[in-house]
């Protein structure tokens, strides 16, 4: 497993979701680089696989800390979403693809204003991208959090009970 810091603790939700991202992960980009790979260089050579089986190792670090961080915060001082942590986790296997010459995708609107530097359109759009698992778990932790923060905002006075 990978080392998160011991001193703080994640919620239910947003552990399930923590689970369910860091399981997925290595499969989920192993499996969409090879993809975006085979569309135009040799995915199977000893070099590639073994620079992908690095990429994964550092995108599962990488993720799992800025995951971790994120999901640890109180929602109300969050200034990012697990989205935009896995999104902005593809810079290594960008660099990998451009190495070895792969062609970059072509990406609509939306994808380029979503992940700028993503030129492959490796990071997920949704949650149901990394599979079924993490999609449930992302949906429940979007209503758990979106729940929070209306009960807070009832508490307080913010919005009318």
């Amino acid at each position: 497993m990978v080392n998160q810091p011991e001193a703080l603790e994640l919620e239910p939700y947003p552990d399930d979701l923590y689970q369910a991202v860091i399981s997925a992960l290595p499969g989920w980009i192993t499996k969409q680089v090879a993809e975006i790979a085979s569309l135009s260089i040799n995915e199977t050579s000893k070099e590639f696989t073994s620079a992908l089986a690095d990429v994964a190792e550092h995108t599962l670090q990488v993720v799992s800390k800025d995951l971790f961080m994120l999901l640890a915060t109180d929602v109300d001082a969050q200034q990012s979403n697990p989205l935009h942590v896995l999104r902005a986790s593809t810079t290594s296997a960008t660099q990998l693809l451009q190495t070895f010459g792969a062609t970059p995708a072509q990406r609509d609107e939306y994808e380029i204003r979503a992940m700028p530097d993503d030129l492959f359109s490796i990071g997920p759009l949704t949650w149901r991208d990394m599979g079924e698992e993490v999609h449930d778990a992302g949906i429940s932790w979007g209503a758990w959090k979106a729940a929070t923060i209306l009960t807070r905002r009832r508490a307080d006075g913010s919005i009318p009970s």
